[in-house]
């Protein structure tokens, strides 16, 4: 098994589970991702492949008038050349150079790895998606062309719709209440519960004496991910309008803590913490609504308050308003007392945690790895036509 994911800790996180399933059940499994991720890799167990751009900063620093790109101008160029060109180019390059030296029976993506479904086909082996960001079907009219371009430099005939992008089996991460019933998902859809966004490979680390002593107060978690977290301007109205409550706040930043630079008292800045431990203690969260941290904390059970900044961020939102867990914030008029209030309702207002729940019982009901690569095992060994 081939598993691939653009080199980003929410791209690589939710293939994991998969790639360390089929490992522990005999199979022989490499993971191709960017050389920044390869630590992540090796501490789950498996073997890596460096493919592609070392990061996601680093695909993207090659397009070229991206800076000067705002808003859905910038998210266009992202798509169109970011992940449909650059990144798909090496991916799927990178996997025929490999299958000639080491032939994969099966390959597993996540959705946004564009690259590797068209080495796939081009090599004659089933491909499998697993949902890493919001199901955005608008995303193909933006990739249509330049995936067909990548395809016709592989030999392949056109693909008008990209009907074989969403492979022989496509594993949704979402449970039924964030989905949208207006974008139906593809015919060969599976279900996979995500998995919290844990780093930490092996042996489970030591958690903080803190995290598991008994609170005094309420606790709100507050996250930006790994790509936002120097965005000093939107943790200080966050942590100030929290600040106004009487709340334990803790941040998890993923980088030095230092580099926040000076936050209000009592609040409590980590490099990193398990968001396993970290979700379930916590009365609420306050965060970008990426789609890991989002999943985590709808399977944890905690309502969100959320401040989405760019990528499938607005999409996941909507989604979460809709479902009655979350609040959301327009990150461009964030204040503190906006925050305060936001927190203050999620706190107050018993059905944010009563539809929390529910969603969180809806995750738990989903199937886990094991039944995701046994359809696996069961797709390799009797062809894509059958299943």
């Amino acid at each position: 098994m081939l598993v691939t994911a653009c080199p980003g800790f929410g791209h690589l996180l939710p293939v994991l589970p998969l790639a360390t399933t089929a490992a522990a059940r005999g199979h022989d499994v490499v993971v191709a991702t960017g050389a920044d991720l390869g630590a992540v890799v090796e501490q789950s167990g498996v073997r890596h492949r460096v493919m592609g751009p070392a990061s996601l900063v680093a695909a993207f620093g090659r397009i070229e008038g991206l800076d000067d790109r705002h808003g859905p101008r910038r998210l266009l160029q992202v798509l169109s050349e970011g992940f449909a060109t650059i990144l798909a180019s090496e991916f799927a390059e990178g996997v025929t150079e490999l299958a000639a030296e080491w032939q994969p029976d099966v390959i597993v993506r996540e959705d946004m790895e564009m690259g590797s479904w068209i080495a796939a086909e081009r090599l004659g082996i089933p491909s499998v998606v697993v949902q890493a960001t919001a199901w955005r079907p608008s995303i193909r009219r933006v990739a249509a062309d330049p995936q067909n371009r990548l395809r016709a430099a592989h030999g392949l005939a056109p693909d008008p719709e990209l009907a074989g992008h969403d492979g022989a089996l496509w594993f949704t991460t979402r449970p039924p209440a964030l989905r949208s019933a207006s974008e139906p998902m593809p015919a060969t859809l599976r279900e996979l519960r995500p998995a919290a966004e844990d780093r930490a490979g092996g042996d489970a680390p030591e958690l903080p004496r803190w995290i598991t002593a008994d609170a005094d107060r309420p606790r709100a978690a507050v996250t930006l991910g790994t790509v936002n977290n120097h965005r000093r301007d939107i943790f200080s109205p966050i942590l100030a309008g929290l600040a106004q409550l009487d709340l334990d706040v803790v941040v998890a930043l993923g980088a030095d803590p230092a580099a926040l630079g000076e936050v209000p008292a009592g609040v409590r800045v980590e490099r990193y913490v398990p968001m396993s431990a970290l979700l379930p203690r916590s009365a609420v969260v306050v965060h970008h609504s990426g789609s890991g941290t989002m999943l985590a904390a709808a399977a944890a059970g905690t309502p969100q308050v959320l401040v989405p900044i760019g990528a499938d961020q607005p999409d996941n939102a909507t989604l979460c308003v809709d479902a009655r867990i979350a609040l959301r914030l327009d990150p461009d008029a964030l204040t503190p007392d906006g925050v305060a209030s936001a927190a203050r309702r999620i706190l107050d207002e018993a059905p944010f945690r009563e539809h929390a729940r529910a969603v969180a019982d809806e995750i738990a009901a989903m199937p886990g790895p094991e039944t995701a690569v046994a359809e696996i095992e069961r797709l390799v060994s009797v062809g894509p036509a059958r299943i």
